[in-house]
């Protein structure tokens, strides 16, 4: 099999704070406001502490299986029949979840900047430009995003700087003005956003540093949360209760940054930024689906299912919803249990049940 090569630390944390942030950025915002309105800046604060539980979960299973993705231990611990049937149902979860990721991106181009374009042709590009990043191996897309990262965290907060003028801190009050079971009822699209972390199961062999893996997944989760928390009260400040009714809240609080007239247009350095960071959530999912399609059918090279798992990836996008409005209705219904099944569901049986199997490290000896 060809060798996917080694991620660093520092190359974890940032695909772990992108797989999350680079389209829980964009979209959060807007679902959670159009809930709890001000209050939106309480559910990525909420949602932290179950991204924190995935990653226990999921770094205690890669301790004890620190050679096997999720996939190949699902099947050591369902055994082989069961055991390759959930795991061909992570193969089409990672299929499925990462066409609406592929959707996600050509709704946003095609309403920030071409609206005349065919979805075909977004999805057909970054789908190729992901599946030549996968084809040189996981290592190659984790270096660009070591590279692309810092930049986008840096233009970030400078947008932040430069629309602060805008910003209205009385749109922020009264806090706390909704009841705990309806901001409970807004964390739960965070949290299955959140929850996405548990890719790492998938590279999880891959790690120069595995016994540092849950450190760092901590850290990215941390991060991940003070990021959407910083971004919701933005556009609060910004927008007040209208935050709810934006599709791109984040966007239209980008297009309002600039300073004078020497400093404009910063929408346009952010979606191409932006661009390279969906490229690295989308090429992280591909990676897992192909991945998991050669462990479950014992392939040699993964490059052989690039083509075929690409034009199907490409089907998916186009064919699953009509409009951007049948999208949104879908993350924020069906995707959540959906998400909550396979994030942490799942992986939570999967411990226990390593846990049940594991032998004593010490047996009673009756001689002693």
């Amino acid at each position: 099999m060809h060798d996917p090569g080694k991620i660093s630390g520092l190359q974890m944390v940032y695909l772990l704070i992108n797989v999350v942030g680079a389209t829980a950025l964009v979209f959060l915002p807007g679902f959670t406001a159009s809930i709890v309105e001000r209050d939106a800046w309480v559910t990525p604060v909420l949602a932290t502490l179950p991204g924190f539980y995935v990653i226990l979960v999921i770094t205690a299973l890669g301790r004890r299986f620190p050679d096997r993705t999720i996939v190949q231990y699902i099947e050591k611990l369902l055994g082989p029949w069961l055991g390759k049937i959930i795991a061909f149902f992570y193969v089409l979860f990672f299929l499925h979840v990462n066409g609406v990721i592929v959707r996600e991106f050509g709704e946003l181009i095609a309403a920030a900047i071409m609206p005349q374009t065919p979805q075909v042709v977004f999805s057909a590009l970054m789908v190729a430009v992901c599946s030549y990043g996968v084809y040189h191996g996981l290592e190659v897309v984790a270096r660009v995003m070591e590279l692309i990262y810092p930049l986008m965290l840096i233009l970030f907060g400078l947008i932040l700087i430069l629309v602060s003028g805008h910003m209205q801190p009385a749109n922020l009050f009264p806090m706390l003005q909704h009841d705990f079971k309806t901001i409970i009822r807004a964390s739960l699209n965070p949290i299955a956003w959140r929850g996405e972390v548990f890719l790492l199961g998938m590279f999880f062999p891959y790690l120069a540093r595995p016994d540092l893996a849950r450190r760092n997944g901590i850290i990215a989760v941390a991060a991940i949360g003070l990021i959407l928390t910083i971004n919701a009260l933005a556009c609060t400040a910004v927008f007040d209760v209208s935050t709810g009714r934006f599709n791109f809240a984040t966007f239209e609080l980008v297009r309002l940054a600039g300073f004078g007239t020497f400093l404009t247009r910063l929408d346009a350095i952010w979606i191409i930024i932006w661009i390279v960071g969906i490229f690295g959530k989308i090429a992280l999912f591909h990676y897992a689906a192909i991945m998991g399609t050669v462990q479950l059918l014992r392939l040699k090279d993964h490059r052989t299912v690039i083509v075929p798992l690409s034009i199907l990836l490409i089907a998916l996008s186009l064919s699953q919803f009509k409009n951007l409005t049948e999208m949104m209705a879908w993350i924020n219904g069906p995707w959540i249990p959906y998400a909550f099944l396979f994030e942490m569901g799942i992986p939570t049986f999967l411990l226990l049940l390593a846990f049940l199997r594991e032998k004593p490290a010490f047996k009673h000896n009756p001689s002693k």
